[in-house]
């Protein structure tokens, strides 16, 4: 990524990926569950994450590379077999139309967090659980990641209360637009069919709404999640989400 320095003296530097996601939820959702972060071999170092533990919330910094942010399990598939990594920024817009406002109403795309961005970078506070040191590198076990699996981690940094936290700070137009969670029915025998560690994370999940924005009400429409390698089915109606079935995301 060429810059040009204080000095205007022209530099390149490659940035290389520190981590990756290893993650239920194939889609991006801002949901409390849980994923780990396993470094790439040159980073995979103990001592480079050592007092690492001793705080509670991390920042993540971390690329979009997916052509189809969210997405079906049919999209995420798309995805996954082509190369070109850069939809996310070649589509960016000057306007979008954020999930929390119905996907109706535009605002500029440097007052959100939508992916479509000139750069791909995204910026993530998760809850640190727990470091596991192991012989091929340290694995990060963190909560509330909303990140793809396979994500790409540029880095990580301690999240600091007395520099990082503002309790006077506004939260702008997303002050006037409170976030409706959904009443999920949830099957008992489709409950089985999701392996139990996986199924709080996918609940919560569901909970968040993850129809794509602007969706209408369309009570009859089945809607399709991937998650944890299966294919959710789900309807809305006004406020409750139904799941209707789950198949095997190879189907």
């Amino acid at each position: 990524m060429p810059y040009n320095d204080r000095h205007g003296t022209y530099c390149t530097h490659t940035y290389r990926p520190a981590a990756e996601v290893r993650h239920s939820a194939q889609q991006l959702f801002g949901a409390s569950s849980a994923g780990t972060h396993r470094f790439e071999p040159e980073f995979a170092s103990n001592a480079a994450v050592e007092g690492l533990d001793s705080f509670s919330h991390l920042w993540l910094l971390w690329r979009f590379e997916n052509g189809t942010p969210g997405g079906t399990a049919k999209d995420i598939a798309a995805d996954a077999k082509t190369q070109d990594r850069s939809g996310t920024n070649v589509k960016w817009s000057k306007t979008v139309r954020p999930p929390r406002l119905g996907g109706a109403e535009r605002v500029g795309v440097f007052a959100t967090r939508s992916p479509f961005r000139p750069n791909p970078i995204g910026l993530t506070c998760v809850k640190l659980d727990r470091v596991e040191l192991t012989d091929d590198g340290p694995i990060i076990h963190v909560l509330g990641a909303d990140l793809r699996d396979g994500t790409p981690i540029y880095d990580i940094k301690p999240y600091i209360p007395f520099a990082d936290c503002h309790p006077d700070a506004t939260g702008g137009w997303i002050e006037d637009a409170p976030w409706q969670e959904l009443d999920v029915e949830f099957p008992q025998a489709l409950q089985d069919m999701v392996p139990p560690t996986k199924l709080p994370g996918l609940v919560e999940v569901l909970r968040q709404d993850p129809r794509r924005a602007g969706s209408k009400h369309e009570p009859n429409r089945v809607y399709h999640l991937a998650f944890a390698g299966l294919d959710i089915l789900f309807t809305v109606d006004e406020t409750q989400l139904t799941v209707v079935a789950v198949n095997d995301a190879q189907d």
